[in-house]
């Protein structure tokens, strides 16, 4: 089968699972119809058609008048879809999908939609895109989500359930199976990972909290926060307010394989996932959760969205309510002070891992999905 995938940028590290889902399957031909690349050197791919070279003037225009009218020009994906012929049409993240649609209803082909997260929280809040969700649901031949709750939500917003397949996201299990090691029982320092600052969603500033609170107890705490945005600066005020400057790590953006390094010598990772307050969420559960538990990470979490079918609570993580601070904080006091728990769910975790989300499964459940599409064609 020949595959055209449509992303909006291809491709940023912190959407690193879409180019697994290309590569490893090894059963298809891959190309990505794109507006933009970039970070070429870290997601090589040897057919990606990108509208727009460089943040130019005119890409500028054209990624404005896009977001107004949800659609692309047609004549570049028509003339794409003439030139190599794909079977179907794999849209990654349903903005990408719609704003293709007319295209896509001339080529006559099947189009494939996975859901990630803000398309199916904040943007079914607006009216408008509640109506071109109705258009999208009635042309496209299936839709794609990680878990059980965002096919909830899905169902809810009018997506016949016979197109909805859940299929959990895969990481490559045996690259993070590589950072596994063993782990000390009286680790100094003990690193706790966070990666967030760019949405509210994220949950930094309640993960700042709990950890200013176990830090004031062990002196031994570490913390390291991978990424950036509009929650740096509170989150870095509030470490500074607390006198815990010098334990905590800003890593900013970072390339795929130094996060990987930072993770491999994390002992938990906390990850408070929220509802945002204008109604963004994780939509299904965060990968930084799913690759914490296949390095054999114990995970301090929440019951956020599909975070429960993630981390099974009491085995591999302990999860509290959302914006449960006190209890985010016991929780992270609980793993810090006891070694053999942290390594029981961080073994527990990484064959749960090995059996929901190995990348190499869930691309085969992708292409059973297109052959059904294709034989119902």
């Amino acid at each position: 089968m020949h595959i055209l995938h449509l992303c909006y940028s291809f491709l940023p590290v912190t959407q690193n699972w879409v180019y697994n889902q290309i590569i490893f399957n090894e059963g298809c031909r891959s190309t990505v119809l794109c507006r933009y690349r970039t970070n070429e050197d870290q997601f090589p791919h040897d057919a990606v058609v990108a509208a727009y070279r460089n943040h130019s003037l005119s890409a500028y225009i054209g990624l404005f008048l896009a977001r107004v009218t949800a659609s692309y020009p047609e004549e570049l994906p028509l003339r794409l879809i003439k030139s190599v012929k794909p079977d179907l049409i794999h849209g990654h993240f349903a903005t990408e999908s719609f704003r293709y649609l007319t295209a896509i209803r001339q080529s006559d082909l099947p189009l494939i939609t996975t859901f990630y997260g803000i398309d199916i929280s904040k943007l079914p809040l607006r009216p408008i895109w509640r109506d071109r969700y109705a258009k999208l649901f009635e042309l496209g031949a299936a839709f794609i989500v990680e878990g059980d709750y965002m096919a909830n939500r899905l169902a809810e917003l009018g997506c016949p359930a016979r197109k909805i397949y859940c299929i959990p996201l895969g990481v490559d299990i045996q690259e993070f199976g590589r950072l596994r090691r063993h782990r000390e029982a009286d680790p100094r320092p003990l690193r706790i990972l966070h990666v967030g600052l760019g949405r509210e969603k994220k949950g930094s500033m309640d993960a700042t909290e709990a950890f200013i609170t176990v830090a004031t107890r062990n002196k031994h705490i570490r913390l390291d926060i991978v990424g950036d945005g509009p929650f740096r600066q509170p989150v870095e005020k509030r470490i500074q307010e607390a006198g815990l400057s010098d334990r905590c790590i800003f890593h900013s953006y970072l390339p795929v394989a130094r996060y990987r390094e930072i993770m491999g010598r994390s002992d938990i990772l906390i990850a408070p996932s929220v509802r945002a307050a204008d109604g963004d969420d994780e939509g299904g559960a965060p990968v930084t959760v799913i690759e914490a538990q296949a390095a054999g990470i114990a995970v301090c979490g929440t019951t956020h969205c599909d975070i429960p079918m993630v981390v099974q609570h009491g085995q591999t993580g302990l999860l509290v309510a959302e914006h449960d601070v006190a209890g985010l904080a016991s929780a992270l006091q609980k793993l810090c002070s006891d070694a053999d728990l942290r390594n029981r769910m961080g073994i527990a975790g990484a064959d749960r891992a090995a059996t929901r989300h190995d990348i190499r499964l869930q691309v085969k459940s992708i292409a059973q999905v297109y052959e059904k599409c294709l034989a119902l064609r």
